[in-house]
């Protein structure tokens, strides 16, 4: 699966420092003489865009972190459906599992897998690896006749059921011409194993065969789940930030800016832009006490 990208703790530190710096400032606008506004204006554009992104990757982190886990106990249900594999036998599917498609580097336990178990999995199972062979070959990690000749003669056999079992339906085969489908099938009937797989060669078949829509449904599963507890947080996050009715926020003293502390937020990161519409630097005024750090 692929490599899941982490939230640094200096990343919710940063997140964290430039909420409070926001908020701060945000009260302090309040009782701000107007004039002095694009002074606090400018540092707060651009400390929300920053925050803005800032927000976006660790939500998205902590959602494939999510689904990631998701997914890891799938799989752990998929390999206990297959009871007709032992112990070891288990412990390879399972690796099989976790990745999106095979390489070459692949073809050694493929082979011995394909030749000793292969027949003992469902018809899930033979689906589940049938959809990471046909991904190797769109993602052009191999052709189909370099596959193994153990892979190759179930893959075909597995081509073949897809294209010829009506109980099954073609599903993403169902883009496959006519035409590729009848060649196909008609060498796959009369025995002819090499032409079979030269036919299986074909971009309509490597485009097609084993899209997913079957060995990837936990996937979607997950990413429902993600998608829902995404909607309930931010949902809930509405509902905490929003004022009482008929209560209006607190105006500080004027003469809190001095109180203003941005010393754990990365100002490197928010730049102020270079003028305002009053002619005057958009820099973050300093604080009379001295503790946070201009733009």
């Amino acid at each position: 699966m692929a490599e899941i990208e982490k939230v640094s703790e200096v990343d919710r530190m940063e997140q964290a420092g430039l909420e409070r710096a926001v908020a701060n400032i945000e009260r302090l606008v309040l009782a701000s003489p107007p004039g002095t506004r694009p002074f606090f204006n400018g540092f707060l554009l651009n400390a929300k865009a920053r925050l803005g992104v800032l927000e976006k990757k660790i939500h998205d982190a902590e959602r494939e972190e999510r689904d990631h886990a998701t997914n890891e106990v799938a799989i752990v249900e998929l390999v206990q459906k297959e009871t007709a594999l032992n112990a070891q036998e288990k412990e390879t599917y399972d690796g099989f599992l976790k990745k999106d498609f095979f390489t070459k580097k692949d073809f050694a336990k493929l082979d011995e897998f394909y030749t000793n178990s292969w027949e003992r999995l469902s018809q899930s199972g033979k689906d589940q690896m049938s959809h990471r062979i046909w991904e190797g070959i769109r993602r052009d990690e191999y052709k189909f006749t370099e596959l193994p000749k153990s892979v190759q003669e179930k893959e075909a056999k597995q081509a073949y059921q897809r294209l010829r079992d009506s109980s099954i339906g073609l599903g993403s085969a169902a883009a496959i011409p006519e035409k590729d489908r009848n060649d196909f099938i008609r060498a796959y009937e009369s025995g002819k194993q090499e032409e079979a797989s030269k036919v299986l060669e074909r971009d309509s078949f490597k485009k097609s065969m084993f899209q997913g829509e079957n060995s990837k449904e936990f996937r979607h599963s997950a990413a429902n789940r993600g998608k829902e507890a995404d909607s309930a947080q931010i949902a809930a996050n509405a509902k905490a930030g929003a004022a009482p009715a008929g209560k209006d926020a607190p105006k500080p003293a004027a003469d809190s800016m001095g109180q203003l502390d941005l010393s754990s937020v990365n100002l490197s990161a928010v730049k102020p832009p270079e003028s305002t519409s009053h002619g005057a630097v958009a820099n973050l005024p300093k604080p009379q006490g001295g503790a946070a750090r201009q733009c």
